[in-house]
């Protein structure tokens, strides 16, 4: 029995990319970057049928989503002091 193996490609990179994203969201309680590095995570699975430029456009914006979602430098200063 011969089974195709899948070949690794920049879409596993760019998921654990994304989970890593999701998990120091996460340290910081910042649930928006959570969400969006979940999604970089989804959207970058190369069995998903979404490519091309549309793909590009949504990883671009999860991006910057996860940017923004982290609160101020001082809120998060106070949270690692305490």
């Amino acid at each position: 029995m011969s089974v195709e193996k899948a070949t690794f490609t920049w879409h596993y990179y760019f998921m654990a990319l994304g989970a890593l994203l999701a998990m120091l969201a996460g340290t910081l309680g910042a649930w928006g970057g959570v969400v969006s590095g979940l999604a970089f995570a989804i959207v970058s699975h190369p069995r998903l049928r979404f490519q091309g430029l549309g793909r590009f456009v949504f990883l671009v914006l999860f991006a910057v989503i996860y940017v923004f979602s982290f609160p101020d430098p001082q809120v998060v200063r106070e949270m690692m002091a305490s």
